[in-house]
């Protein structure tokens, strides 16, 4: 079996500070950031897609140097430029960055009067005048600017994709088990993903290539149980809760999301090593983590994508006379994606209800009742609220369902 094989195991010549780091595809390195100033303005969307093509994101600021670098490098062409920073409400504790890492209440530099999410949700930097340096609130959709990019900086490597001290490369189909060969003699593994950040590097990648799902480094033998060949800590996932688990072995798509398949199919994959990394013979074993559970999230405050939600109790019964709300976020521009695995309610008296924004004031998506087949509904927006409602006789199991980011 795939899970039992015995992997090689890589050690990087030198730690990264033994070497300069740098940066790829056009980018300076900053104060110990990879930045590139796009001055042609485009919309808040438009700008996050730019950024991804380089595995890059909008640039963040956590400090009042990286403020300033941010006004400096852009202050000869624009007057102002997006930043990475999306706020959900008038408040910096739910201005969230897009890399993350969290919300800007640690550091900001907001105008006075701002956040103000009623002109916009979006924010940009001001880099000229009065107001130079200083944040504010844009709309999303309408307003058009400069923006900076943020790569993670790297090690220096001949590596054609070189990324956050690794390399990567791209191989015609083969078998999950001939990948894994193919990559040791490169010395590497088949890939690891542990970051967002590191997921949309290579699925912007494979977009750009003739085939859209590629094998990575995951042994997945049942829905709860996912383990990476070279060892590494399983910290990070983006399985698709809409694809059937058809394999023990995951596929990487070219829209960010991890997918299954039989480890005898011949898929093409992708292999990563270390920068600078050599060969050593001393293998060791693979082991399997299980992943831990999730709760209900039944009235939590607000969900950020990828998670889960279910009714109270799943998979036992609901019970009587209870009521649920769950607010699910993404970051920036993406839409949230919920997906329905189960549903079973008591026909026409218990119901789920979904609405495309962040409250139930929002537009209704579908009022649902009874049991139906696992279905998916996508926001308009980065918002999505859902609420369960059952009355006063009869249980049912409910609902299980996964919600993430979707392009």
């Amino acid at each position: 079996m795939i899970k039992h094989l015995v992997v090689l195991s890589l050690f990087a010549l030198s730690a990264f500070g033994a070497k300069p780091l740098v940066c790829t595809n056009g980018f300076t390195l900053i104060n110990n950031k990879c930045l590139r100033l796009f001055s042609t303005p485009l919309g808040h969307s438009a700008s996050k897609s730019k950024c991804m093509e380089y595995g890059a994101t909008l640039v963040t600021v956590k400090n009042a140097i990286e403020n300033n670098s941010v006004s400096k490098i852009a202050a000869s062409s624009s007057s102002s430029l997006w930043i990475g920073l999306y706020c959900f409400d008038s408040d910096v504790t739910k201005c969230m960055w897009d890399d993350s890492t969290g919300s800007a209440e640690m550091y900001n530099s907001f105008a006075s009067g701002f956040p103000h999410v009623d002109i916009g949700k979006c924010v940009y930097h001001f880099t000229q005048g009065f107001l130079g340096g200083k944040w504010l609130n844009g709309d999303c959709d309408t307003e058009t600017r400069a923006f900076v990019c943020e790569l993670t900086e790297t090690l220096e490597d001949s590596c054609e994709y070189n990324y956050n001290g690794h390399c990567y490369s791209f191989h015609q189909p083969a078998t999950f088990a001939q990948a894994q060969v193919i990559c040791e003699q490169e010395c590497g593994n088949l890939a690891s993903i542990h970051s967002s950040n590191e997921n949309r590097y290579l699925s912007s990648i494979i977009s750009s290539l003739s085939n859209k799902n590629y094998y990575i480094g995951a042994s997945w033998p049942s829905t709860s149980v996912l383990t990476w060949l070279d060892g590494s800590t399983s910290d990070y996932n983006n399985i698709s809760p809409s694809s059937a688990h058809e394999g023990n072995c995951a596929l990487l798509s070219s829209q960010e999301q991890w997918l299954s398949s039989p480890c005898t199919s011949s898929q093409p994959f992708v292999c990563k090593r270390s920068v600078g990394s050599q060969c050593f013979s001393t293998p060791p074993l693979v082991t399997i983590t299980p992943t831990p559970p999730n709760p209900s999230s039944c009235n939590s405050t607000l969900l950020m994508a990828p998670g889960k939600i279910t009714s109270p109790n799943f998979p036992s019964n609901y019970g009587n006379n209870q009521f649920c709300s769950y607010h699910l976020s993404t970051l920036g521009s993406y839409r949230v994606a919920l997906y329905f695995l189960t549903f079973t309610t008591e026909f026409f008296f218990d119901f789920v209800v979904v609405y495309d924004g962040d409250s139930a004031s929002s537009p209704k998506m579908g009022n649902y009742s009874g049991s139906k087949n696992p279905f998916a509904l996508t926001s308009t927006g980065n918002n999505m609220f859902v609420t369960f409602k059952s009355d006063h006789s009869n249980t049912f199991q409910g609902f299980d369902a996964r919600f993430q980011s979707s392009v």
